[in-house]
């Protein structure tokens, strides 16, 4: 039985799980989401994701809402007809400054007409993003992310 516990040590050089920058951010996530847990942040912010900080484009990105709920989302730049194409998703008009301008579900049928004045109206307040959070399974769900994430007027 003894056997069995045994382990055999290799040579073989160790390397740490992860590199600094994602040990960094990893840290940087944990404490500001204990934080607005806490605290319930006055206004919704934009955390790294550890998973994806070796990638070297940006292509998700996290979002903390007010109650302190994260929210994942898909990254579309501001031209990109894609992101209007989705149907039931939650749709979030970025800053350059990585700031919520604007959000709203983009419905259950993807209005096309609809869907590009808002575009054209986020374009003009400053939008350089278009993010898309596809996991809010039903009409409930994306109306608590809206009003979690939407930004104060």
């Amino acid at each position: 039985m003894a056997a069995l516990a045994y382990r055999q040590q290799t040579s073989r050089q160790q390397r740490p799980a992860f590199d600094q920058r994602q040990r960094d951010l990893f840290a940087q996530e944990l404490g500001a989401g204990a934080a607005l847990a806490e605290d319930h942040a006055p206004h919704p912010r934009e955390l790294p994701m550890r998973s994806t900080a070796g990638l070297g484009e940006r292509r998700f990105t996290a979002w903390r809402g007010r109650s302190g709920r994260r929210y994942v989302a898909s990254i579309f730049a501001l031209g990109d007809d894609h992101a209007l194409g989705f149907t039931d998703a939650v749709l979030l008009a970025v800053s350059a400054d990585r700031r919520i301008l604007a959000a709203r579900d983009s419905g259950p049928f993807g209005v096309e007409a609809a869907l590009t004045r808002w575009q054209r109206a986020i374009a003009a307040a400053g939008a350089a993003e278009i993010h898309v959070h596809l996991l809010a399974e039903d009409g409930v769900s994306r109306r608590a992310a809206l009003l979690d994430l939407m930004p104060e007027v």
